[in-house]
């Protein structure tokens, strides 16, 4: 693979530094588990306020933020 730098010189990079760098980025992009508990609660109360602050819906309001924070974390 040839990767053009910014004076124009090309250099040979090997499949093996490209991996790693798309790998590395990938995990960058990923939530950790406690962003996604921290969204999925915050998303959960929101849906709370939403209703009023309403209670006893809370299983339901926590099945719904972790369906919507998951949908999106995947996106």
């Amino acid at each position: 693979m040839r990767i053009t730098n910014i004076i124009g010189k090309t250099k040979t990079t090997s499949r093996k530094v490209v991996a790693q760098a798309i790998t590395k980025q990938e995990r960058e992009d990923q939530l950790t588990k406690e962003e996604i508990q921290d969204a999925i609660r915050l998303k959960a109360y929101e849906l709370y306020l939403q209703r009023g602050a309403q209670q006893g819906n809370d299983f339901e309001d926590w099945l719904t933020a972790e369906q919507i924070i998951l949908q999106s974390s995947r996106s």
